[in-house]
């Protein structure tokens, strides 16, 4: 009449996923860049009202693959 006890695994599966997350962010965190926006000559592009040029615009240099978008 002994009750037994189950042990759960989730423990050991939250450290593990803890742990990948841990590796993948220390890998994958020198690829980020961080960068400032030219304030001192910045370029302003313009359209006729009502076209809404500039709600969403994408600057990109031609010889690179980076890419900055904003609205």
């Amino acid at each position: 009449m002994g009750s037994k006890r189950y042990h759960s695994k989730t423990p050991g599966k939250l450290n593990y996923s803890l742990f990948c997350i841990g590796v993948c962010l220390i890998i994958l965190l020198p690829l980020c860049d961080t960068f400032n926006l030219d304030v001192e000559n910045p370029s302003v592009y313009s359209g006729p009202n009502g076209s809404y040029f500039g709600y969403s615009v994408e600057f990109y240099l031609t010889n690179s693959s980076r890419v900055n978008s904003g609205s």
